[in-house]
């Protein structure tokens, strides 16, 4: 997967993922971006990614139907001496997940990425959020003003904020 040079939220994408999530506090909300990356047919350098839908999602963390909660995981927090909750951390219902992608391959769309809340932090990658990011990939963090920054996660120690445009019909 190629690193985009900037997302595009259309029509007001922007405002209902900072609402999602911003509905979840003091939990951190978790929603899953949907739309295409385009290359430019003039320009093959150039790599957008457009979110055209927001796919509201159920943060399980810590439930019954959590897949995360394994000895590595208690390894991690343990090792950092951190209490992991639902107000640091997120896990996206797999049931959510695999109906967004239907929906997404119905629609010729793709998943982008998802995006997550720090209710009472700053919107940059979290140590808790490199450690379980399946990397390369784009993250999407709003913070507790609902600003959103985007990041491309190459690695566990490797991050590079991507730059987001708002486009509206408007």
């Amino acid at each position: 997967m190629k690193i985009p040079n900037y997302i595009e939220f259309h029509n007001e994408t922007n405002f209902v993922l900072s609402r999602f999530l911003k509905a979840a506090e003091p939990e951190e909300g978790c929603c899953i971006l949907i739309g295409k990356t385009n290359s430019s047919a003039t320009d093959h350098k150039r790599n957008i990614w457009e979110v055209t839908h927001i796919w509201n999602c159920r943060n399980i963390w810590g439930e019954q139907e959590s897949k995360l909660i394994d000895q590595k995981i208690r390894a991690f927090s343990n090792q950092k001496n951190m209490q992991l909750s639902k107000k640091n951390r997120f896990e996206i219902d797999a049931k959510d997940l695999i109906a967004s992608q239907k929906w997404a391959r119905k629609n010729d769309l793709e998943v982008l990425c998802c995006a997550h809340s720090h209710p009472s932090g700053e919107n940059q990658p979290s140590e808790v959020d490199l450690f379980f990011h399946q990397s390369p990939g784009l993250m999407v963090i709003s913070n507790k003003d609902r600003d959103l920054k985007a990041w491309w996660i190459k690695n566990k120690l490797n991050f590079n904020s991507v730059k987001i445009k708002i486009f509206s019909l408007t």
